[in-house]
């Protein structure tokens, strides 16, 4: 344990080219990202009057904005400053959710607001190349199926993308009289066209890792990161937080092997909780809110929220895929007093309420965490870096002018980011930030 402690300290703050230890990391681990570019402040953008901010984001080859519209998508594309609204039937898409990019920038998933809404959620994907929507698990059920007898529902949701556009979801079938529920998680191939589709394929059945939980795995508005299920760089492991509800603390972190379907917990929320985290505050609203991929696929990072008042720590975590060893990114074990939070300024380095991450990701590289910055009369957009030579300070990579933020505000419910190699692109609280990769 002292060996993988180290290795885990050395890794996160940049050590491991003054501590030699020995490797004994399988070679069956990603390795995508070794070391992290400098991100430099380009330029930042409101998107209110490019269109609908609530569902928009960016693709990952940062070229388009996307966003629903009544029963349109509607495509920005970033260099020619161009919008296309494309007709897509009668499907209303105000209440669809869970938008996510193929890695490719061709396909964005999403599904019917289940968690929110009760409604029977099928697997939608919208081929932007050619403008055309498809329903992929169509099983010819409509609206609220939770009280409704003699039903049973296939309820598809949380859509990951793989390598060659491999779609992985879950799946819940809900039937009143199924006992245990069954649940497992599906994939769909998309290399070939929409066309091509097929039907789902099992990678792994969940129902008796489940436990009874009919949604142990589910997104939530109020997630952060890559949401709560994550592939690691290479495709072969999955990242999920387990979560009974979102104030449980039996709330837990775990590492699922798509090719052999072995399921491994690296963490739970009480674990976590003994460290960053100072000694008044009590802790029982905290619950996990996302997860996201080192480039070198070696560390995950764990948000977390706070559902108790606003004058409440949200840590942040990195936890070790191997060993399941976790320190603080962001530590407010320190502080003395819940007063102490809202005494310290940016240029602290480390400025308690000032970096909390209600909202951040991780760059499609594995290189940095992004998240804005609250507090004061300064907000602003910082970074953890994920790469040697890391460290627990945050990086200030711009501070919006004074009056900017909050006098008029642009709801964003997820955020997203894009690289196209030169620039980094962050969607998030309504704007569109620039970084340029150094």
């Amino acid at each position: 344990m002292i060996r993988s402690l180290l290795l885990m300290l050395a890794t996160l703050c940049g050590l491991n080219n003054l501590i030699s230890i020995p490797n004994d990391t399988p070679a069956s681990l990603p390795s995508q990202v070794n070391t992290p570019p400098i991100l430099e402040f380009v330029d930042y953008q409101r998107l209110d009057g490019v269109g609908d901010t609530r569902d928009m984001t960016i693709s990952p080859d940062a070229s388009m904005l996307v966003w629903p519209q009544d029963t349109d998508f509607c495509i920005y594309q970033i260099p020619t400053e161009t919008t296309d609204c494309v007709e897509t039937g009668d499907m209303p898409l105000r209440g669809m959710t869970g938008f996510r990019w193929s890695l490719d920038s061709r396909y964005i998933a999403f599904h019917e607001d289940v968690f929110v809404r009760m409604v029977e959620s099928d697997l939608w994907v919208f081929d932007v190349e050619a403008r055309q929507l498809v329903n992929l698990t169509d099983d010819d059920i409509d609206g609220q199926f939770i009280t409704s007898e003699g039903i049973t529902a296939n309820v598809d949701y949380s859509p990951v993308w793989g390598p060659d556009d491999t779609l992985y979801f879950f799946r819940t079938v809900y039937d009143q009289n199924l006992v245990p529920v069954p649940l497992s998680l599906e994939r769909i191939a998309l290399g070939n066209g929409l066309e091509h589709a097929g039907t789902p394929e099992l990678v792994t059945d969940l129902t008796s890792w489940a436990q009874g939980e009919k949604f142990p795995v589910y997104r939530s508005r109020s997630d952060v990161l890559n949401s709560t299920a994550s592939l690691s760089p290479d495709g072969q492991l999955m990242a999920l937080i387990v979560r009974p509800s979102e104030l449980d603390l039996g709330q837990s972190i775990w590492i699922l092997d798509i090719a052999s379907g072995d399921l491994r917990q690296i963490a739970t929320l009480p674990e976590l909780l003994q460290t960053g985290v100072p000694t008044w505050e009590e802790g029982e609203e905290i619950g996990l809110s996302g997860l996201g991929w080192s480039g070198d696929g070696q560390t995950l990072t764990v948000g977390t929220y706070n559902g108790s008042y606003a004058g409440s720590v949200v840590p942040v975590y990195a936890v070790n895929v191997n060993t399941g060893e976790s320190i603080p990114l962001l530590d407010f074990s320190g502080l003395p007093n819940r007063a102490s939070l809202y005494q310290l300024t940016p240029s602290d380095g480390f400025a308690g309420a000032y970096d909390f991450m209600r909202i951040g990701l991780v760059t499609p590289d594995g290189s940095y965490v992004v998240y804005f910055n609250f507090g004061g009369d300064v907000p602003g957009v910082s970074a953890l870096p994920l790469l040697p030579p890391a460290t627990n300070t945050p990086i200030r990579l711009f501070s919006l002018p004074a009056g900017e933020y909050g006098s008029d505000p642009m709801p964003m419910i997820q955020p997203s980011v894009g690289d196209d190699g030169e620039y980094v692109r962050v969607l998030m609280n309504g704007y569109m930030l620039t970084f340029a990769k150094r």
